[in-house]
């Protein structure tokens, strides 16, 4: 897949090269693999945001129950 950035500042560039050089990568092999890190990362915290909610949700539930709160 090919990918086309614009309005990269030149600083950012020469900054992606000086990592990828440093790590002995091409810059767009650095790039694909820490985009794909980032959108692995966001999932994860979406999901753990998810499980904490419906965590929340339960235990509200649940001491409502033993209050004898109504919701």
């Amino acid at each position: 897949m090919d990918m086309f950035l614009q309005n990269i500042s030149l600083i950012a560039v020469e900054k992606i090269d000086e990592i990828a050089k440093e790590k002995n990568v091409s810059s767009q092999g650095f790039l694909k693999v820490n985009l794909k890190r980032r959108g692995l990362l966001r999932k994860i915290k979406d999901y753990d945001k998810g499980r904490k909610e419906k965590s929340q949700n339960g235990s509200t539930k649940f001491f409502a129950r033993n209050s004898g709160a109504q919701f």
